[in-house]
């Protein structure tokens, strides 16, 4: 059984290899293409005379968008309601360019009135941001095949 897995996982590997192998002598740079889509879809921003199709959605808290290509994973997130107190954290997924996701979190917080407190940046980008009565903590982590980002919310004590 052990070396039924060994050779399916070296056909695999030799598959893949032989899949890619012509682009490594392409003249693009090394990591100009991720593979990974940029929040605005692969066209970019840009377009023709049509309107841009919304590029966010509101989840559980009403003042936080999130992409519409990330996908929200239920059994990961918690959402606490007491009153009008609300916490928790939502935890989404798919295969997105960490800076194209960082550009929208910047950009859709601030026009719902968050203000960036501070971030940081290696191995994973976190955004820190406040408005009257709450924060916010985006966490973004990119792994091969797939980006994770990870949003806190809780109310402040004034």
């Amino acid at each position: 059984m052990r070396f039924a897995k060994s050779i399916l996982v070296a056909l695999l590997g030799l598959s893949l290899l032989g899949l890619g192998g012509c682009s490594i002598f392409s003249a693009q740079p090394v990591g100009a293409d991720s593979g990974k889509t940029s929040v605005q879809g692969p066209n970019g921003a840009k377009g023709g005379a049509t309107a841009p199709a919304a590029i966010g959605r509101y989840y559980d808290f009403d003042d936080i968008q999130v992409p519409n290509a990330l996908k929200l994973d239920k059994k990961r997130s918690l959402i606490f309601r007491a009153g009008k107190f609300k916490a928790g954290v939502l935890v989404f997924t798919d295969n997105l360019e960490v800076q194209s996701l960082i550009n929208f979190f910047i950009d859709s917080m601030q026009k719902d009135n968050w203000v960036l407190q501070g971030s940081y940046k290696y191995p994973r980008v976190v955004l820190f941001f406040a408005k009257k009565g709450k924060t916010a903590v985006v966490n973004i982590m990119e792994d091969t095949f797939s980006t994770e980002v990870t949003i806190w919310v809780a109310p402040t004590v004034e």
